[in-house]
């Protein structure tokens, strides 16, 4: 039973860490600003944006 406690808290605690960087990112969006997370910037792209980039990248 303890261990059954236990492995619903890890999965409690996994879904409520989720949920905060998936608030965080769409604040972020939101804002369009870059994400930061543990120092590093992130950019959220569409996919049309990403799409254009690879084209432009093998057209060079």
């Amino acid at each position: 039973m303890e261990e059954l406690l236990e492995n619903e808290a890890f999965c409690v605690g996994v879904a409520v860490g989720l949920d905060l960087y998936q608030r965080k990112i769409i604040a972020a969006h939101g804002k369009g600003k870059p994400l930061l997370i543990n120092g590093e910037l992130y950019y959220l792209q569409s996919g049309k944006e990403r799409l254009e980039m690879a084209i432009d990248k093998i057209c060079k």
